[in-house]
């Protein structure tokens, strides 16, 4: 695999943009929507459905967001396992996290049959595994804890890959979809039943009084009783919505990569997962070239990663190890917010009971954006959901996550301080062709990029959102905060929140 490959998601490749219009004139709705993934979509339509009038404001495309570098696992196998809910939290409330998950599943498999949607939605087994006899008594203890809470679990000796495998767990009827495919229909589905969506429409501020909201692009305003902010995390330099900046301190940002991977020989239907830290995650598709395993892993804190060639060339070497690879076709990565007590923050805002809001997925994207759909959307309705308080937005458990929210903002500010001494060079010669470095010029860090061509550009290395020190990302030739996981293309455009503003360009 070349170093100067493109990183492109194979969910992106394989599906043209439909192209919505741009926001063009002021318009009124019951609830405004910001943010063009599953989460936005699933709310959207669910809504819609129920007879609100509603709006999706989208900043690039559709799926353009971590929905689109998913590797589109449906499971109710959690990144946070069994055995560690039951120990941080009560067994009822640890069960409720499990059904939540199965109701996800079931939420898009009825969506798919009810709208019609060809995203190739497949019903399959998902397996955690281990190459290591030392974790048979953790398989052991989280087919125990499964078990415990309802969970179909059962421990086997048999996992289907063509690598030696200790011991595994199977647990039956998870599913996976192509991700584009799926968003793509709900989206005309939505729009089908009178819903509006504006691409390439940037929110810049909301602000609210006692009877609506105003929700401010960068061309027109959107009036709405309620707003959802669907962005994976809160976009919280809002001049208005400040407060917000809280979010930041219960969620850590992390990047995952995936490989897509052409093999000499197939795979077993199956979702599977090993045991290592970062873990592995593999899954597979067919398309017009035949079968494409999915395989990501390799984890890491955004912007803590010097050289993030090196995650794609542990993960080819993973894969090379195990499968007989043919080739490898696609590469990409996915911003992910790890929450601090292991469950997302979803539903009414703390701020204003008029916003809505759903971030800290980890790495069970598809069914906490479906699951959050769910429940902001009976929030809004006025409907009971068993949810409501598991996933408040204005919790913090304490016994669950005092020592991740303490070591997780104390590396914050650790960074805060130390990074703004930091430089990789001092002088604008010393970058070179496609190549970006952090420039200490007369006391001023500059984010300083040279493209192909030797073209400079220069920005302001301080991140607009809480002015963290943002650090080259070779690997995807971007500016990346590892505060809070802000991201920026060479330019100084915004790729992925918290920021809405730009780096400043420097002359």
């Amino acid at each position: 695999m070349s170093h100067t490959q493109v990183s492109t998601s194979f969910w992106r490749d394989s599906q043209p943009d439909i192209n919505y219009p741009q926001l063009q004139q002021d318009i009124t709705v019951d609830v405004a929507i910001v943010g063009g993934g599953i989460t936005g979509l699933t709310t959207a339509l669910l809504l819609q459905r129920s007879g609100v009038k509603v709006a999706l404001l989208e900043a690039s495309t559709l799926g353009s967001g971590v929905t689109g570098y998913t590797t589109a696992h449906l499971t109710e196998v959690l990144d946070t396992r069994y055995k560690t809910l039951l120990s941080d939290f009560e067994e009822d409330v640890a069960q409720l996290v499990a059904a939540s998950h199965r109701s996800a599943i079931e939420r898009i498999a009825d969506l798919v049959v009810e709208e019609q949607i060809d995203c190739d939605f497949q019903r399959l087994p998902g397996y955690l595994y281990s190459e290591s006899e030392e974790d048979l008594s953790t398989l052991e203890a989280e087919v125990e804890a499964a078990h415990q809470l309802g969970v179909r679990a059962t421990l086997t000796s048999e996992v289907p890959l063509p690598f030696p495998v200790k011991a595994g767990i199977i647990f039956p009827e998870q599913a996976q979809f192509h991700a584009t495919k799926y968003v793509n229909g709900l989206a005309k589905a939505f729009v089908r039943l009178g819903g509006q969506i504006f691409e390439n429409t940037r929110v810049l501020d909301v602000a609210f009084n006692s009877d609506n909201a105003r929700v401010y692009t960068q061309l027109n305003t959107v009036n709405a009783r309620y707003v959802v902010l669907a962005t994976h995390t809160p976009i919280h330099d809002l001049k208005r919505l400040s407060e917000l900046a809280i979010f930041a301190t219960k969620v850590s940002p992390y990047r995952s990569y995936v490989l897509g991977v052409r093999l000499n020989s197939p795979l077993p239907q199956g979702l599977f997962w090993d045991t290592a830290e970062p873990y592995h995650y593999t899954r597979t598709y067919t398309d017009a070239s035949g079968e494409l395993a999915i395989i990501g892993g390799a984890d890491h804190r955004t912007g803590e990663m010097a050289d993030t060639e090196e995650p794609y060339q542990r993960l080819e070497a993973y894969a090379r190890s195990r499968y007989d690879v043919a080739s490898i076709d696609y590469r990409w990565s996915a911003q992910l917010y790890e929450p601090i007590d292991g469950l997302p923050f979803i539903g009414q805002s703390p701020i204003n009971s008029q916003l809505y809001l759903a971030t800290g997925f980890s790495g069970n994207g598809m069914t906490f954006g479906t699951l959050a759909a769910m429940l902001i959307a009976d929030q809004i309705l006025g409907r009971k959901n068993p949810w409501t308080q598991l996933y408040d937005a204005n919790r913090i458990k304490p016994l669950a996550s005092a020592q991740q929210f303490i070591a997780h903002n104390v590396d914050v500010a650790t960074r805060f301080i130390a990074d703004r001494f930091k430089a990789d060079a001092h002088q604008l010669s010393q970058v070179a062709f496609d190549e970006g470095k952090i420039l200490d010029i007369e006391g001023k860090q500059v984010a300083a990029y040279r493209d192909p061509e030797g073209n400079i550009q220069t920005l302001s290395a301080v991140c607009t959102h809480l002015g963290c020190i943002v650090e080259w990302n070779i690997a995807e030739k971007s500016w990346d905060c590892p505060c809070h996981g802000g991201r920026y293309s060479t330019s100084g455009q915004v790729l992925n929140g918290p920021p809405i503003e730009p780096l400043e360009p420097l002359s």
